[in-house]
């Protein structure tokens, strides 16, 4: 596949166009090409449109690509855990931390999501609004730290939340900057950075300490069930360091993304009323959810789809980023060591040519049959090949018992402007918030 030419002085406007607006970039790339140049660093660097690269680079030949520059950044956070470690390491990682999503595991969990649901209702039945966003990080915070710790944040919930916006959005301006500078330049983001992990690392310590010293009680959460895991193939037990690296990994990936898709689902929602009519149509006839929400979360197909078209058009991994660990070639194209392939998900689910009339919110794409006809590798909402999301039952499980439990009894509308726009950072989120009209249902 031929790779669109740019002069050099377009590639330079085209990376500081990306700097000031990367999704309205991405989008302008899809139009340029499948594969497009963006050579302004030390190494060449493409930008990826084309879902048979996707293939490629994510499973075909996955074993050639590191994750690279984004990982380290994040690493400054969360430490080595599943996000951030690669091959061997991840292997690794991945074999003792599955057992956490198991299909019993996830019927455990499903009860805390419907209770704590429940709990979100009581609240905005007495609201007339509510910041939506702020809703739902909250109660995401408080199923990841029940299911991860068997501990109801309480007071430290707005603390907890505000530690975790906080690494979010000083690691979203990190991870492009041509420079990195060391944590320990006491820049003001820096400071705020490092005090931020400090309130996560104590959560997680004390817990650890806790369920160290008790864990009978802890069997039953994800930190028993990685305590007791076996990490090498030595037959060594799980660290304390590792085990905070994947807490706080579970703590920020687990639950900020599903709040900003649930977000993204309301306010699709609310400007889609005859989606928003057969969504209440289907959860309105259903038996009551919380006797048996995992059975449940899988008998709710047009809510499924909802959820799906809501990842389509706004993805929490709104990037795919790969770095070549060896010389690669890509559909008849070589590669030398060192490239970096940016594969942006938010506007690959643009591309007309895999979804007609893109902009629009359509549920019914991903009919059974319908979804049958999209292209492989061009919806990846959670990547693909051995580095996708090791949590996407759980999360895609939450979403629908959450909009289920909330959409029995309430629902949202706009305030004003029905237009918002999305800040691409860790993950996709609406910028600036959204403040929505609650509304009771009879």
């Amino acid at each position: 596949m031929a790779i669109t030419k740019i002069k050099f002085t377009e590639r330079v406007t085209n990376y500081l166009d990306f700097r000031r607006d990367p999704l309205d970039f991405f989008l302008r790339m899809r139009e340029m090409g499948k594969v497009v140049p963006l050579n302004t660093g030390v190494m060449p660097t493409f930008v990826i449109n084309n879902p048979a690269h996707l293939q490629e680079i994510l499973v075909t030949k996955d074993a050639s690509f590191r994750k690279g520059r984004p990982t380290k950044v994040l690493t400054r956070t969360i430490g080595d855990g599943l996000l951030t470690t690669e091959k061997t390491a991840h292997k690794m990682q991945k074999a003792y931390t599955q057992p956490v999503f198991y299909k019993e595991r996830l019927k455990n969990y499903a009860g805390i999501m419907a209770a704590d649901a429940g709990d979100t209702v009581t609240g905005l039945q007495q609201k007339d609004t509510c910041r939506i966003d702020d809703e739902m990080m909250q109660l995401t915070l408080s199923i990841i730290s029940k299911v991860m710790f068997a501990t109801d944040p309480g007071k430290r919930k707005k603390a907890l939340a505000k530690a975790v916006d906080v690494t979010i959005q000083e690691t979203a301006k990190s991870i492009f900057l041509p420079v990195l500078l060391p944590m320990s330049v006491p820049t003001k983001g820096n400071i705020a950075h490092k005090r931020a992990i400090k309130t996560l690392e104590t959560e997680v310590y004390g817990i650890l300490k806790e369920a160290r010293a008790n864990p009978e009680a802890y069997k039953e959460t994800m930190v028993g069930l990685l305590m007791d895991a076996v990490a090498t193939p030595e037959g060594d037990k799980v660290t304390d360091q590792e085990l905070r690296d994947q807490m706080m990994t579970m703590l920020l990936a687990g639950h900020e993304t599903t709040a900003n898709l649930l977000t993204w689902v309301f306010y699709l929602l609310a400007k889609n009323p005859e989606a928003e009519a057969k969504f209440h149509e289907e959860i309105d006839a259903m038996d009551d959810i919380t006797a048996d929400p995992f059975t449940k979360s899988r008998e709710m197909p047009y809510t499924t789809q909802i959820i799906k078209e809501t990842l389509r058009l706004y993805p929490p991994a709104w990037i795919i980023y790969r770095e070549a660990d060896e010389p690669v070639t890509l559909q008849g194209e070589e590669y030398e060591e060192g490239t970096i392939f940016m594969m942006a998900t938010y506007a690959i689910h643009r591309d007309p040519d895999a979804f007609e009339d893109p902009e629009t919110f359509r549920p019914e794409r991903f009919e059974p049959e319908a979804e049958k006809q999209i292209p492989p590798f061009a919806y990846v909402p959670f990547g693909g090949g051995s580095r996708s999301c090791i949590g996407y039952r759980f999360a895609m499980m939450e979403a629908a018992i959450l909009l289920a439990v909330i959409g029995r009894s309430v629902r949202f509308e706009l305030i004003g402007e029905d237009t918002v726009k999305p800040d691409p950072l860790v993950s996709l989120r609406i910028k600036d918030g959204l403040r929505m009209k609650v509304v009771q249902r009879g």
